[in-house]
């Protein structure tokens, strides 16, 4: 049963502007003018919106005008290419490579998706296409990339059209950054930043169009890879070569000449320029994809921030979603230096542990590089951009069952807090001064992991609605959030019983929403060689916060895993 469905726009819509009330009540008195305040909006991955190529996400399925698909097409010009460009010294691999290619083409001579290309390569030479490495594999994709045009032969962009979201949650989150920009900036401006996708010029046309609110300016900055490395160089003139370097990106003049120039005329402007106008922008947003990827545009291959990382770091208002998300945490605090997590499940992590390496490919199915699985759970030791010192962020989090890795990742790095986002859900972090709070936005809820020991510790959740705390003792449910709790509701207990499977899908919030609602003081579940227990503790407590599926609060529900 979902009845989240059952409530109304207008209760998120109060919900947005009564989150401002609440900031204005709590900083008003304590907060100088002189002191500049910064909100988060960090989400938590699958911000469903409706666009020309995501139909599913709009009202009734309804089309919108615009890009539907990227294209691509085996002809003699693109194989030629391959032939002549290939960019590594395996011979074989080329060879093999165009071998399959021709008869994928005598199939297939017209225009194909990417899926298209993938699936009769699957069914000629599987081998061969898990054997490519990365360099190979994207340069043969890039390669047989065609752009999509108009009538009249200019490129055909994606549109987004949030007013037709199916989802009503993102919605409300996209309202408040807007709402956010504008009590902020009487002109705000706002700048996606894409470089968490390899092909960071694809996704420009989307996160544009997100962005496009009215009485707002909102544009793409490219600050890519390649660009953070040709601007601080001096090296403008080098792109092409850098962008295929430092991103493994090919032909993507070709496919988006527009994105191209304009990444071209901002490093011709130099540093100096990109520093002003990123501290002339109100906000700026960092989209989903691969954080390991983000992070290289914000430091060099040392380490050492960029002449603009400062600038972005003090912007009143940064906005992430998955890896944008994941990226905002560093810094450091009184445990140490915020590492930034960037790859693993859960299991991976009980039976493994963590570390401090890059994250396998993503194309990566068994043995990766660095010893590692796929599955293993990795980060980087020196934290992201660290506008959220508070401790580890982690995204997409009860859906994909990833409380223990964060727990893991805590306990490996002496780290004690940790704040998992799930999906179309938005932690959001305000401070001004010495005065601080959150709040949760969105869909479903926000985990809050504190580590004891290895496997060992609590977990908080907190679900929209819900506004938290935060004190030099730690986080904890307002005054005002206890206050306005809804009456507890009537239903069978939790059969006494070995809950199984317990780190797949979301069976874990489902456990602890259960445990929530029946007010129940322990369970036991298993997975595998692991047994998870849950125990309330006289620190613990229970409050129904919204009447959804996942509207039932938690704090300080005890936890400890063990083998056996």
């Amino acid at each position: 049963m979902n009845i989240f469905k059952e409530q109304s726009a207008k209760y998120h819509i109060g919900f947005i502007f009564g989150v401002f009330s609440v900031v204005f009540a709590s900083f008003g008195s304590k907060v100088n003018a002189s002191e500049q305040q910064q909100t988060l909006v960090l989400i938590g991955g699958a911000l469903t919106t409706c666009s020309s190529m995501s139909p599913k996400n709009c009202l009734s399925n309804k089309q919108i005008s615009g890009k539907q698909t990227n294209q691509f097409r085996l002809n003699n010009d693109a194989l030629s290419a391959i032939k002549t460009n290939w960019p590594t010294n395996n011979e074989k691999n080329r060879q093999q490579t165009l071998k399959v290619l021709a008869q994928i083409a005598r199939q297939q001579p017209e225009v194909n998706t990417k899926s298209d290309i993938l699936w009769a390569w699957r069914d000629l030479d599987n081998t061969l296409l898990n054997t490519l490495t990365d360099k190979e594999y994207n340069f043969v994709l890039d390669t047989l990339e065609v752009p999509v045009l108009t009538a009249d032969s200019t490129r055909q962009k994606e549109q987004v059209s949030v007013p037709d979201n199916n989802e009503s949650a993102a919605s409300d989150i996209l309202d408040f950054v807007s709402a956010s920009l504008k009590t902020t900036d009487e002109s705000p401006t706002i700048l996606a930043v894409t470089a968490s996708s390899r092909d960071p010029y694809e996704s420009a046309d989307f996160y544009e169009g997100l962005l496009s609110f009215n009485g707002v300016e909102s544009k793409w900055l490219p600050l890519t890879p390649a660009l953070a490395r040709a601007i601080t160089s001096k090296q403008c003139e080098s792109l092409d070569a850098l962008r295929t370097e430092t991103m493994a990106v090919f032909n993507r003049g070709t496919i988006y000449p527009d994105r191209i120039k304009a990444e071209k005329a901002l490093c011709d402007q130099g540093v100096e320029h990109l520093v002003k106008l990123i501290e002339n922008a109100t906000g700026i947003m960092f989209n989903g994809g691969d954080q390991s990827l983000t992070r290289q545009v914000l430091f060099d291959d040392n380490g050492k921030q960029y002449p603009w990382t400062r600038a972005i770091l003090q912007r009143p208002l940064l906005v992430g979603t998955s890896a944008g998300t994941a990226v905002q945490s560093g810094g450091k605090n009184a445990y140490g230096s915020v590492p930034m997590i960037s790859n693993g499940t859960s299991l991976a992590a009980l039976r493994a542990g963590a570390f401090a390496v890059s994250p396998p490919s993503e194309r990566c199915k068994n043995k990766c590089d660095n010893s590692l699985s796929a599955d293993s759970l990795t980060y980087e030791k020196q934290g992201g951009l660290g506008s959220f010192t508070y401790g580890v962020l982690d995204t997409h989090f009860s859906e994909r069952n990833r409380t223990m890795r964060l727990a893991r990742l805590l306990a490996d790095s002496g780290q004690k807090h940790g704040f998992g986002i799930d999906e179309t859900t938005a932690l959001v972090s305000i401070r001004a001064g010495e005065t601080a709070l959150m709040t949760v936005i969105g869909k479903s809820g926000v985990v809050h992991v504190q580590s004891d020991a290895k496997n060992k510790g609590a977990i908080s959740y907190w679900p929209a609605g819900t506004v938290i705390d935060v004190t030099k003792d730690g986080f904890s449910l307002a005054k005002r959030t206890v206050d306005n709790a809804l009456p507890s509701i009537k239903i069978p207990r939790l059969p006494m019983q070995r809950f199984g499977t317990i780190f797949s899908d979301a069976k874990l919030r489902s456990l602890v929403q259960a445990m929530c609602l029946t007010q129940e003081q322990q369970a036991v579940a298993q997975h595998d060689e692991f047994q998870l227990d849950l125990n309330a503790t006289e620190v613990t407590h229970y409050y129904r916060v919204n009447k959804s599926s996942t509207g039932c609060a938690v704090e300080n529900l005890a936890f400890s895993v063990k083998s056996f």
